[in-house]
C-alpha cells in the first residue's frame, strides 16, 4: 500500500466491491493459492505465470533449433532481438548460436511451433485479462471518491496499489468532482447572526475547477509576476 504524508481522517473504509476489484486485479497480475483454498475454475493464468511459461517456451524453441537466430524469433513474440538475449543470460542454459552456411543450401523459413503458439496466446489472454481487470478497479476507486467526497487521494492511496499521484490522475480519468481537498481547508464564513454566507476556498482548488472565474486567475498571475 501507499504511505501518505498526513494521517487518514475522513475515517473512510474500502466497500466490499473495492477489496473484490483490487483482489481479481492482484490475482490477475501475480496469483498466489491461498492455504485451503482450491484454485477457481477456468481460471486464467496470471501475467506472471503466463509470461514465465511463454519465457519458457521461447528457451525451448531456441534449444531445438540452433540456427534459430534472435532477430528472427523475435518477429513473432512480443519482445525484441535485445530484449531475447537479455532472457538469455537470465535463464541460462542456452546452447549457443550457430550461423547457417550457405554450402548447407537455403536455410529453413522458420515458423512458430504449436507449443509457442499456444504459450503466446495464453500471454496476451493473460494481459487482456489484467487490462479489464485494471480498468474495473479504476473505475472502481473513482466511484469511491465520488461517493465519499471528504476522503482524499493520500487517504484513498491507503486502500490500493498506487500512490497518491496515481490516484489523482484516476480521479481526473473519470471526472471525479473537486480535488479531493480536506474540508478543513475550506472555511466557512457566517453573518453576525451565524446563519452560512460563503465559503473560502484554497486558490489552487478554485483555479482548477471548470467554472473558475479567468478575471481572477489572470489578476492572481500578474500578481505573481
Amino acid at each position: 500500500m501507499a504511505t501518505t504524508d498526513s494521517p487518514p481522517t475522513s475515517g473512510y473504509q474500502p466497500s466490499a466491491r473495492l477489496r473484490e476489484c483490487e483482489a481479481r486485479w492482484r490475482a490477475s497480475v501475480e496469483w498466489k493459492p491461498v492455504d485451503g483454498e482450491p484454485e477457481p475454475d477456468n481460471r486464467i493464468p496470471s501475467v506472471a505465470e503466463a509470461r514465465d511459461a511463454l519465457e519458457a517456451g521461447i528457451q525451448q524453441e531456441l534449444t531445438e533449433d540452433v540456427y534459430l537466430s534472435l532477430p528472427t524469433l523475435s518477429q513473432h513474440v512480443p519482445w525484441t532481438a535485445e530484449n531475447l538475449r537479455l532472457l538469455m543470460v537470465k535463464r541460462g542454459g542456452y546452447p549457443p548460436r550457430r550461423r547457417h552456411r550457405k554450402s548447407e543450401g537455403d536455410p529453413p523459413v522458420y515458423q512458430p511451433s504449436e507449443r509457442l503458439r499456444d504459450l503466446l496466446a495464453a500471454y496476451h489472454l493473460s494481459l487482456d485479462e489484467e487490462k479489464k481487470a485494471r480498468t474495473a478497479l479504476e473505475k472502481c476507486i473513482a466511484d469511491e471518491m465520488t461517493a465519499h467526497p471528504g476522503v482524499t487521494d493520500a487517504e484513498m492511496s491507503e486502500h490500493t496499489p498506487w500512490a497518491r499521484d496515481q490516484v489523482r490522475l484516476i480521479a481526473a480519468k473519470y471526472g471525479v468532482p473537486g480535488t479531493r481537498k480536506r474540508a478543513s481547508e475550506h472555511k466557512l464564513q457566517r453573518t453576525p447572526s451565524g446563519k452560512p454566507k460563503s465559503v473560502v476556498v484554497p486558490y489552487d482548488w478554485y483555479a482548477r475547477q471548470p467554472g473558475a472565474d479567468q478575471r481572477i486567475i489572470k489578476e492572481a498571475e500578474a500578481a505573481q509576476e
